[in-house]
């Protein structure tokens, strides 16, 4: 689905719930689903977990970035959820999960929906520290480059305070769902330093440019469109990506998605891609089966392989 605005998570999560229909294709046909209530898809925690997440320790509200608004000053938040008990002398590498959803949604802040909070313990408790955070991330190309300014000064301040955490500031991963995908888009150009990772699970992959002209155009594509960026990437030097894709998602979504994977092969990069044939958008807290698990804990593999020196995950977790 392209968006021509960095539409908060519920906004995508209501799009892809209405489109979703009977594909041809899919494993087993299922009938249009109807998005939960916005209170409930809040309280609702991955579908996946692990040995040892109650013992995560979570700093929480920790103010990394301080906005002057007209209505007085804003503080950005995130909360670091790294694992207990460790040894203090090894640093660990850190992954921020970016969700599609920003300030301007409030009362809602991702950073501390369920979905988030269950991923940064699971990150914990997998030997990551694990990091959630709030963002602006309004409507049009400004919200989306004001998405990934905060996500840059994000990964700034865990850089600059990484000893307060036990964190390596040159290992980590960017997590990426839904809306919160076109953040991406200028890592995939290699503008910004090379992260280690890259994971997308079921991401907004571009923009619609309606009205503008060409220049315009490719100009919006520049600063908000993973798609558009991997195709015109500058070096050599883009991080592993791994690709969650929702087989019931909706048809423009996975459209965009397609041509994402197939721009990453062309391109010969390090790609893993997992199809959850039956998987609805947000499939890891609204579908508990076996392949949402399978995916999730996939997931959580590939972050061991790339940011090294974990041990891997035991396949009775679930």
């Amino acid at each position: 689905m392209r968006t021509g605005v960095a539409g908060l998570e519920i906004s995508v999560l209501l799009i892809a719930f209405s489109l979703v229909s009977v594909s041809p294709n899919a494993m087993v046909q299922k009938a249009p689903q109807t998005a939960p209530p916005i209170e409930q898809l809040y309280k609702m925690a991955a579908v996946y977990s692990v040995p040892n997440m109650d013992k995560v320790e979570i700093h929480r509200n920790i103010v990394y970035k301080t906005l002057n608004a007209p209505s007085g000053k804003i503080d950005l938040k995130m909360d670091v959820y790294v694992p207990s008990g460790g040894n203090p002398s090894r640093t660990l590498p850190f992954v921020l999960l970016i969700s599609g959803g920003g300030i301007e949604g409030a009362p809602y802040d991702w950073r501390d929906a369920e979905v988030y909070t269950s991923y940064g313990r699971i990150l914990g408790a997998s030997g990551f520290i694990g990091v959630s955070f709030s963002k602006r991330y309004g409507g049009g190309v400004q919200g989306v480059t004001n998405g990934i300014e905060d996500t840059n000064t994000a990964i700034g301040y865990l850089q600059n305070h990484a000893a307060e955490f036990h964190a390596d500031p040159s290992r980590y991963a960017l997590w990426a769902f839904s809306a919160g995908g076109l953040v991406l888009s200028m890592t995939l150009r290699q503008i910004v330093p090379m992260k280690n990772a890259v994971l997308c699970f079921y991401c907004v992959t571009d923009i619609d440019t309606p009205g503008m002209s060409a220049t315009e155009a490719d100009r919006a594509h520049l600063y908000a469109s993973p798609l558009y960026n991997l195709r015109h990437r500058d070096g050599s030097h883009t991080p592993p990506i791994f690709v969650a894709r929702a087989g019931l998602d909706s048809p423009d979504l996975n459209n965009d998605l397609d041509q994402f994977i197939a721009a990453a092969l062309k391109e010969n990069l390090a790609l893993e891609v997992m199809n959850h044939p039956t998987g609805r958008h947000g499939f890891d807290i609204l579908d508990s089966n076996d392949r949402s698990r399978e995916i999730i804990r996939s997931a959580i593999e590939f972050l061991k392989t790339h940011l090294a020196g974990l041990q891997k995950t035991d396949p009775k977790d679930s």
